[in-house]
């Protein structure tokens, strides 16, 4: 049996090559420990094995073995798996986390507080509170022009109460509508990135000797960060391409395929709700999970009573808008028909005092019409209660106080309904406050529950990938030591390989 006179030198030559590469890639690997979105590589060797060739003579495969280690290339140690689980969890992360927020926005802006030894506090349910108050003390003097004008300026504090309520939804819906429109140009953004690293891998797989299990593993890593961001605005599915790119899927929907993407669009409808299409097809882009989701519908939000299409069943901004302006309505149809004002012959009342209406803007600037369709936006006092302090006296100056504790038993012990776009409530004021203050409080209660939830799972799952993807110290120092010994020990090889050659050429007798 004979053999190549250099083959020990060339095993042992491809054990000091591949050492060092070895060790090149943990150093690479520690040096991008903190690298946000690394992934660790490690060497892939395999056995030199004898090549088959055509030959009249059969080769000696024995005289053959031994011809050292192969660098197949550099691996990415990473579970399709556990990607794609993660990814399936951060749009559910994504979804509860931007309800949670966005719930915890309305609850601060609906919230009833009462603080203090004397109760006092703030929100509708106080100034309603306020206003009983002040009428309580203005029954038992009903002559009195002061009672009469504290009483004037409580029913000015809940329309103000309402004229706040309505304007911080409407500047808290306005916000979000900014910043997912904002979001909307950063997935855009997103997609572009996504599909240019696509075009860059292809490239590289085919000038570079890549394949897909060896590719450009930095161009995969700037690529897989992407993905994962888009992950949390809706559910993303991803396929890789035999030519080193990928398909991604976003809410089912193809966004990016080759060095191609599609763009979703933001659109705000005249009846303030909003739309996110794609470009391509104007499908629905914010469906089935996602910051996108959430957003969406709770910013269309108007409950089991949608109005139009693009109104979403959630209880959101519009629901919520839709309870304070019932609210307002009721309260002005009270306030409006109690205090007497003209009577007939026989002493029945023709009309009533009306001291609440919705304000409208005029060429002299605006005016309070009680006759028109009143909101929580435009509820205010009448010019007559704002002016005359003596409006709301009997015209001759009794004291008869009948129609005050009418105007007490309606404001705190008679049921009135409540009709809004989503649902019909009876009871009193202070119920109906309480009755959709709670639906709130169950509702943010829930989605913060979810979001506890989903957040430690999505945790769990980061923590398995981290174990196979992310780089780990202890682990990378003793693979360090492990190829500096291999180093070492084919460096000794080449040694003993170099006596071996000096016995047979100086030693040996010819």
């Amino acid at each position: 049996m004979s053999r190549p006179t250099f083959l020990g030198f060339e095993a042992a030559k491809s054990g000091v090559f591949a050492s060092q590469k070895s060790l090149d890639i943990v150093g690479n690997n520690l040096t991008n420990i903190n690298t946000e979105g690394y992934t660790r590589q490690r060497v892939d060797q395999t056995s030199q094995s004898v090549a088959g060739y055509y030959s009249r003579l059969k080769p000696d495969i024995a005289s053959l073995a031994g011809m050292g280690t192969y660098v197949n290339g550099l691996a990415q140690l990473r579970d399709d798996r556990i990607d794609k689980a993660y990814r399936n969890e951060a749009a559910n992360s994504g979804y509860f986390d931007q309800q949670s927020t966005m719930f915890t926005e309305i609850e601060s802006i609906m919230q009833e507080l009462e603080v203090g030894q004397e109760g006092n506090g703030f929100g509708l349910s106080f100034a309603v509170k306020s206003m009983y108050t002040a009428l309580q003390d203005f029954s038992y003097n009903a002559s009195s022009e002061t009672d009469a004008n504290v009483f004037a300026n409580a029913v000015s504090n809940v329309t103000q109460t309402l004229n706040r309520l309505s304007n911080a939804l409407f500047d808290s819906a306005y916000q979000y509508k900014e910043e997912i429109r904002i979001k909307t140009e950063d997935v855009n953004s997103i997609l572009t990135d996504i599909s240019k690293l696509n075009d860059s891998i292809r490239r590289s797989m085919n000038t570079v000797n890549y394949n897909t299990d060896f590719g450009p593993n930095e161009l995969k890593d700037q690529r897989n960060l992407l993905i994962d961001k888009l992950a949390e605005y809706g559910k993303v599915e991803v396929e890789e391409q035999k030519d080193g790119t990928v398909t991604v899927k976003m809410n089912g929907h193809k966004c990016v395929w080759d060095a191609e993407h599609d763009d979703i669009n933001y659109q705000e409808n005249t009846n303030s709700t909003i739309q996110l299409n794609w470009k391509s097809n104007g499908e629905n882009a914010a469906k089935d999970t996602g910051i996108f989701k959430a957003a969406v519908d709770i910013i269309n939000g108007r409950g089991i009573g949608v109005q139009a299409s693009s109104e979403s069943t959630v209880n959101g901004f519009l629901y919520y808008q839709d309870k304070i302006d019932a609210f307002s309505r009721e309260l002005a149809e009270v306030l409006n028909n109690t205090f007497p004002d003209t009577y007939d012959s026989n002493g029945n009342v023709l009309t009533y005092k009306k001291l609440v209406g919705g304000t409208v803007e005029t060429p002299n600037g605006f005016d309070v019409y009680p006759n028109i369709l009143v909101s929580a936006k435009n509820i205010n006092v009448t010019k007559p209660m704002v002016e005359n302090s003596a409006y709301l006296l009997n015209e001759d100056k009794s004291v008869d106080n009948t129609h005050i504790l009418e105007l007490i038993n309606k404001l705190s012990k008679d049921e009135h309904t409540f009709s809004s776009a989503s649902d019909s409530f009876t009871g009193t004021f202070q119920e109906f406050v309480a009755d959709y203050t709670g639906t709130l409080g169950n509702d943010n209660s829930y989605v913060k529950g979810r979001y506890q939830t989903s957040q430690t799972m999505l945790n769990e799952i980061k923590d398995s990938r981290d174990s196979v993807s992310g780089v780990s110290e202890s682990e990378e120092t003793v693979n360090m030591m492990t190829y500096n010994r291999a180093f070492q020990a084919s460096a000794r090889m080449m040694t003993i390989m170099d006596g071996l050659l000096d016995v047979i050429i100086n030693r040996m007798a010819i």
